[in-house]
């Protein structure tokens, strides 16, 4: 699966996890609830939404793996709660103190996704990918903050039921954005900062693509970065590709595997080996190609 299919599922299940937000809030009658509290509500259920369901894309579809697909939805679900509740109380405490209109509350949905992209994150243990999601989630929320409010202040005189279905395409169109944008950002800043790309060549995963953007971890454990099941000669965590003073460099983490670059053969505990461009890592029966830059 390419990085380009990988973005767009994002993309889906934010839409999806909108939606599902909008369905839930719109269940519930907060007309005599203070704004603080209407807006941490707001904030948290669709920010739960959201980040649900664009956590479990990496299990569900990257790695077809339920249990990684629940783990990731419950950790993404705990990360856009946070973000929601502190992103729209924060938008709103800014709307007061500039006294805004639609930038006012747009900026409650650029905080909000600035959040979320730092708590996916913090969520991976990854501090680059975190520090780049935060860019990617303040664009994205801006974005998709900016058409949703535009939206809803177009149709306000409007009947109830077309400020329902505007209500709604607005947060699909957040949920998508957030999706979408979030990893593409981190795609574009890594590109600039420096960043290399493994491609799986055969095997079950031929095709699957992943960024080193801090380091990733190949293995036949559902755990591993790069998930490569079905290859008796793949330990559970057989290899490390991470970025290091000089370049990008492959570990052998295997317990009792070996693993070959080019023509070369590194046991478990021998060197770190530098990779260049168009290398091939084997694992078991299993091709990986690198690519830098």
């Amino acid at each position: 699966m390419s990085k380009w299919q990988q973005v767009y599922y994002n993309a889906v299940f934010g839409a999806i996890g909108g939606l599902l937000g909008w369905l839930i809030v719109g269940s519930v009658s907060t007309k005599t609830w203070n704004i603080w509290l209407e807006y941490a509500f707001v904030g948290g259920v669709v920010g739960l939404c959201i980040g649900a369901l664009v956590g479990a894309v990496e299990g569900a579809i990257v790695k077809r793996s339920v249990p990684r697909a629940v783990l990731g939805a419950m950790l993404g679900a705990v990360a856009g709660l946070v973000s929601g509740l502190a992103g729209l109380l924060i938008g709103e405490a800014g709307f007061k103190l500039i006294q805004g209109g639609l930038l006012g509350r747009a900026l409650g949905w650029m905080f909000f996704g600035l959040f979320l992209g730092l708590g996916e994150g913090v969520v991976s243990r990854k501090l680059k990918r975190a520090s780049y999601g935060m860019v990617g989630g303040a664009v994205a929320g801006l974005v998709g903050g900016v058409i949703y409010e535009a939206m809803t202040q177009l149709f306000l005189e409007k009947s109830e039921q077309a400020q329902m279905i505007v209500g709604a395409l607005g947060l699909v169109l957040v949920g998508a954005c957030l999706g979408g944008i979030i990893p593409l950002s981190v795609e574009a800043i890594a590109r600039v900062a420096g960043r290399g790309t493994l491609m799986v060549l055969n095997g079950r995963r031929q095709g699957l693509e992943k960024s080193v953007v801090d380091g990733v971890t190949l293995g036949s454990y559902d755990g591993c970065d790069m998930y490569l099941p079905g290859d008796r000669g793949i330990d559970g965590k057989h290899a490390a590709v991470y970025k290091g003073t000089g370049g990008f460099f492959v570990r052998n983490i295997s317990k009792e595997f070996p693993l070959q670059v080019g023509d070369d053969v590194l046991m478990p505990g021998m060197a770190d080996r530098r990779l260049q461009t168009a290398d091939q890592i084997l694992l078991g029966q299993t091709a990986v190609r690198f690519i830098e830059g």
